[in-house]
């Protein structure tokens, strides 16, 4: 009876060390982050551009407004909603071409040159088609989010995809392994953590395109809000809301693709288990 308090302070102190090593990345970005700002304050109070470079409490009295009137907020939800359904139907279409790629080689030679040609087409340049096919609608956004992404996504998967090593493939297909069995159980395991990265860089792709189309012609989301401060001019609003769109794409970094990707790569070995 005498040695449980003292077990359950050493568990207690376990724990505390798991969390702190889970999260000791963030110290280097937070200080990084802390000196940036200060560098912001420091050139801000010198003056050298005056009025066109607003502080850091200008941009958070800024950020502050929006989000009081609630225009952050609806911003927010309507561009991450977006986000969500285009960039997972991309994934499904580009997960699909990739498959055709890998499986099917002299397809996947024969197609290649041209999806990397459309992966480097400026998205934003679709737009004016899209206008013309859908209107001033949610569904332009989509296709404008969807076709900026799916290509690089497509690429990125085949590439994943390639790197399994073929004696894997080989000892399955020894097994009676084959089609979409093989797929599920020996490529896809043996390739997930290049797989996840392919994904990164269609959520990149995606987010870009998606804010590049809103600033264009939507009527809610950040891209808007961008662009109806620019209008105003409101220089402190156009820098918050970049700073949100920024801020986001870190927090989706790190919270959906870096930590899924480690777990991955433990689970081939790929790194230490702690």
């Amino acid at each position: 009876m005498v040695e449980q308090p003292a077990q359950d302070a050493a568990v207690k102190r376990r724990r505390e060390r798991s969390l702190a090593w889970e999260f000791r990345h963030l110290i280097p970005m937070v200080a990084i982050a802390i000196s940036a700002i200060a560098i912001w304050e420091l050139i801000f109070r010198s003056g050298v551009w005056g009025f066109l470079f607003p502080g850091p409490s200008q941009v958070a009295r800024a950020l502050v407004d929006f989000w009081n009137s609630t225009r952050l907020v609806r911003a927010i939800v309507a561009t991450l909603r977006r986000l969500a359904v285009g960039f997972l139907i991309s994934l499904v279409l580009g997960a699909l071409l990739a498959f055709l790629m890998v499986r099917f080689t002299t397809f996947g030679k024969g197609i290649q040159p041209y999806i990397l040609g459309l992966q480097i087409f400026p998205s934003i340049a679709w737009v004016p088609l899209s206008l013309i096919w859908f209107g001033f609608s949610e569904t332009t956004l989509l296709f404008v989010t969807i076709i900026g992404s799916v290509f690089g996504v497509s690429i990125s998967f085949a590439d994943a995809l390639r790197t399994v090593p073929p004696v894997y493939l080989q000892a399955a297909r020894n097994m009676g392994s084959d089609g979409m069995d093989l797929i599920l159980r020996v490529t896809v395991p043996a390739a997930l953590p290049h797989l996840i990265s392919a994904a990164k860089v269609g959520w990149s792709f995606a987010w870009r395109s998606l804010i590049g189309a809103e600033i264009i012609f939507a009527t809610v989301g950040l891209g808007f809000l961008l662009n109806a401060s620019a209008s105003v001019p409101d220089i402190a609003g156009v820098m918050g809301v970049m700073l949100v769109i920024l801020v986001i794409g870190i927090v989706v970094d790190q919270l959906a693709f870096t930590k899924t990707q480690e777990w991955a790569s433990r689970r081939r070995g790929l790194r230490p288990r702690r």
